[in-house]
């Protein structure tokens, strides 16, 4: 008989014969030996803790897992149907619903998360500043990426998404000035380069705009789909080569009308 096989067979005697404690231990041993996610929530649906690493495991957090966003939707649920207070369910099932496109389900899942964990979990904040940005309520969006980034001052990707609610709203001065905050922790990032150029652009400064979409253009080719996956580890990695490809098309339409500029002027 095959190892695996006779291992199973064994788990089901002992959970025949066994208790709560027994039945958790083996439905932890096949989800961790076997990745038998089925077996493991029957056995352990009430183990809060480990449903919310199989939820984890499907919508591929750090990279190690599948990308099944309906079964890491199904066991994030679970993980709070047996705990309400897990840490992290809320917040992750708000992203999977704003990947859906559901604004409003994910900032009401947010706001839960925020309410029960915001001391553990700051991060939270700028989901909430996504999603309200999509919601086009642009002041909650930026007074949450100002709290997650009073957290966490390097991060490129919060001082990005505030130039874009600042670019959204017409504020291109403030759009280049967050986009230079970012800038000054990483040089050569291109999401950076391109907002602080286009907002330079929309401000007239077309000299200083064509260098950055320049150099926007340059670290861009240089990136594969692996590096934007690692800036949008929430996506389906599926798409990061034709998104990867679409993030430099823009570039390029935008160092063409650069050019354009320059050379009229």
């Amino acid at each position: 008989m095959k190892r695996p096989l006779a291992l199973f067979l064994v788990a089901i005697v002992l959970v025949v014969s066994g208790t709560w404690h027994v039945h958790n231990l083996v439905g932890t041993f096949l989800w961790d030996t076997f990745r038998a996610d089925r077996a493991a929530a029957f056995l352990s649906a009430d183990n809060a803790l480990l449903m919310l690493d199989i939820g984890n495991y499907y919508f591929n957090v750090g990279g190690e897992g599948v990308y099944d966003l309906e079964r890491a939707q199904f066991y994030f649920q679970k993980a709070l149907a047996a705990d309400p207070l897990v840490p992290d369910a809320w917040h992750q099932l708000a992203r999977i619903d704003f990947l859906n496109g559901d604004y409003p389900a994910a900032r009401s899942k947010i706001n839960t998360q925020i309410e029960l964990h915001s001391d553990t979990l700051t991060s939270s904040y700028y989901i909430r500043g996504l999603i309200a940005g999509f919601q086009k309520d642009y002041e909650q969006a930026e007074k949450d990426f100002r709290r997650f980034l009073e957290w966490d001052p390097k991060n490129w990707a919060a001082h990005n998404d505030l130039a874009w609610i600042y670019f959204a709203q017409g504020k291109f001065s403030e759009a280049a000035d967050i986009a230079h905050d970012g800038l000054r922790f990483d040089t050569r990032n291109p999401w950076l380069l391109t907002a602080r150029g286009v907002a330079l652009l929309n401000l007239g400064n077309t000299k200083e705009a064509l260098a950055l979409i320049a150099n926007a253009k340059y670290y861009a080719s240089r990136l594969d789909p692996a590096d934007w996956q690692h800036a949008y580890p929430g996506n389906d990695p599926q798409i990061a080569p034709s998104a990867l490809q679409e993030m430099r098309t823009v570039i390029d339409r935008n160092l063409a009308l650069l050019v354009d500029k320059s050379a009229v002027k």
